[in-house]
């Protein structure tokens, strides 16, 4: 298991500030995070290109933390990659196997599956100088794994590449963590990227960690605020807590003009009444139908009138009057919410917000 405990990193003025993380054997950990949050920082730190101010990295036990890069026993994929500019790709793959004295043996073992699966047996004898992004891509795992590291470092390597290449490399570089049981660090900002290649997911911004936990728990159930817009839930709604009972939870929404009603994940917080939060719900869970298709005892049905609608790929922007009410409304969702429905300007709409969908979210 490679673990991070309580790190803190300076560089100029930004700090990283007590982090903590554990990647353990054949998993994938992402650090995922926009821009300028102190991911790369964080990689920095771990395999020993910076010192950090507070912190250690443990590696199955043993402190590394003091250790130089060559000796913490860390395979590192940078975003550029770093491929050796003079050497061709055989002698850049075989590079990490002479350094560690080991046999530079193509036609057996590791190297010659790795090959194999990357589907660069064509291009061994090509200077690096001639290679396109993929096959960049594609040598750089190859060095990597074939140093005999079972933890692999990654820094957004997959960033530069165009989007169906870089899904073909999602699926080898799964098929690589499972082949050779890897455990990989990975930062990246793409959150399909993230969602697809990780297990454990830690989400930072502005220098913090603001929310860690298996995949599914992040990306339902946001934490806060911050997080909640950065994983692009589009449906954030100002409430306060009205009541509670045994089963569910009720939270006056006055931009909805409604009171809505939550059965789940609000129990994992510390909940009180008149407390205020933020609601949200992603774009997949609405429900749009007309007037009259609901039960009358359906909770969280709202009745609005189409102002103005905003197609974005696979999803509307809806613009809404609720009720009576002069405010205007922006509800995301996706466009199997409306199907049947050829939703137009002026038309009298349903949206349903099932209870078992809704989420709390702490405020920023």
């Amino acid at each position: 298991m490679l673990e991070v405990t309580d790190l803190s990193v300076r560089a100029g003025t930004f700090v990283l500030s007590q982090v903590s993380l554990k990647v353990l054997p054949s998993s994938c950990h992402v650090i995922l995070g926009p821009t300028g949050s102190g991911k790369t920082l964080l990689m920095e730190s771990v395999i020993g290109l910076r010192n950090p101010q507070t912190g250690k990295v443990i590696l199955e036990g043993e402190d590394i933390t003091c250790l130089p890069m060559e000796q913490r026993g860390l395979s590192y994929v940078p975003q550029d990659l770093a491929l050796f500019p003079h050497m061709t790709v055989r002698q850049n793959i075989l590079y990490p196997i002479r350094i560690r004295g080991g046999k530079q043996n193509f036609e057996n073992g590791i190297v010659r599956e790795l090959i194999d699966s990357l589907s660069i047996g064509n291009i061994l004898d090509r200077s690096v100088k001639n290679l396109s992004g993929g096959e960049r891509q594609r040598t750089a795992l190859a060095r990597a794994v074939a140093s005999g590291c079972n933890y692999l470092v990654l820094d957004e390597p997959l960033s530069a590449l165009h989007e169906s290449l870089k899904t073909e490399l999602w699926y080898l570089l799964k098929d690589l963590q499972k082949r050779y049981e890897l455990a990989i660090l990975m930062v990246t900002h793409d959150l399909e990227e993230a969602f697809f290649l990780g297990d454990v997911i830690s989400v930072i911004i502005d220098g913090k960690l603001r929310q860690q936990g298996e995949k599914r728990d992040v990306y339902r159930y946001p934490h806060n605020e911050d997080v909640a817009r950065f994983l692009g839930v589009g449906n954030l709604f100002h409430g306060r807590v009205d009541r509670i009972n045994d089963d569910s939870l009720f939270v006056r929404c006055e931009e909805l003009g409604d009171t809505l009603t939550l059965s789940t994940h609000w129990r994992k917080l510390a909940v009180k009444k008149n407390d205020d939060f933020m609601i949200g719900i992603r774009s997949e869970d609405v429900l749009v139908q007309t007037p009259g298709e609901f039960m009358s005892n359906t909770p969280n049905v709202i009745e609005g009138t189409v102002m103005e609608i905003f197609e974005t790929g696979a999803s509307l922007q809806v613009i809404i009057a609720c009720g009576h009410r002069p405010e205007k409304v922006k509800l995301v969702m996706h466009r199997s919410a409306s199907t049947g429905l050829n939703i137009v300007a002026g038309q009298k709409i349903v949206i349903h917000l099932p209870k078992e969908n809704l989420f709390l979210v702490e405020l920023a």
